[in-house]
């Protein structure tokens, strides 16, 4: 094996086994709150980390016990609820809030807001 190869190899597996750590996860989609992109999804993201949908879906359903999808709208409705709350916001309407927190129609969000109250 040459050493170009070599070097190839290693940087190639150490670039995958660094981004499937829940630290590199975390860093990415709840530090730098990727959830809140209006374009988030679990192929963008994938691309983003460089490792497959089904890879990234397992980490999000071993680390948090949801799809990553369901993630995604978890922490959006999250977001959405302290954003909410934040009386900066008191002149905002729901409906600017819903799109500042990543969603892209307000039916989106009740969709989500139905299914997980009916969830609980």
């Amino acid at each position: 094996m040459s050493l170009f190869n070599l070097f190839k190899h290693l940087f190639t597996k150490h670039r995958l086994d660094e981004a499937t750590s829940e630290s590199v996860f975390d860093h990415y989609f709840f530090d730098l709150k990727y959830y809140l992109h209006k374009d988030a999804s679990i192929q963008d993201f994938a691309l983003l980390l460089n490792v497959s949908s089904e890879k990234l879906n397992k980490i999000a359903e071993v680390n948090y016990n949801l799809s990553f999808p369901t993630l995604i709208n978890e922490y959006r409705y999250r977001h959405f609820m302290g954003e909410l709350e934040n009386p900066v916001n008191a002149d905002l309407s729901i409906d600017s809030i819903i799109k500042f927190c990543g969603y892209t129609a307000n039916d989106k969000f009740d969709e989500f807001v139905k299914e997980r109250h009916k969830n609980i």
